[in-house]
């Protein structure tokens, strides 16, 4: 797809997540923002959240659930970096649960209000 951006999102030991996806959504300041190629170069920080990657139709394609951090973006990259993240397709409620009894930190306590609350709907 020539308006492919890289999206590279880091944490501490590696990184977790190289790949060229049509646009990134980024949550920041209780919102979000949209990484398309081209965009001003920006550095910023981002919350704790879910990073969604969406397709030409804007439909999202993947998920990540990052602890917060900051994302540098450029003309067709966009970097994050970050302490911890998660595909969305490889974490339910009990998980979440097992890594907050294991690693007690805000960002397992968010994530297990998060998927509970997927849970009742």
């Amino acid at each position: 797809m020539a308006s492919d951006i890289a999206l590279k999102i880091y944490i501490p030991e590696k990184l977790a997540v190289d790949k060229s996806v049509y646009r990134a959504v980024l949550p920041s300041a209780g919102k979000t923002l949209t990484v398309i190629k081209g965009r001003a170069p920006t550095l910023m920080v981002i919350d704790m959240g879910v990073v969604q990657i969406l397709d030409e139709s804007d439909r999202v394609v993947e998920e990540y659930y990052v602890s917060g951090g900051a994302a540098d973006i450029k003309e067709d990259t966009c970097t994050v970096l970050t302490e911890a993240v998660i595909d969305r397709k490889e974490i339910d409620l009990a998980k979440a649960r097992e890594l907050y009894d294991e690693f007690a930190n805000p960002f397992y306590k968010w994530l297990i209000e998060e998927l509970s609350k997927e849970a009742t709907r």
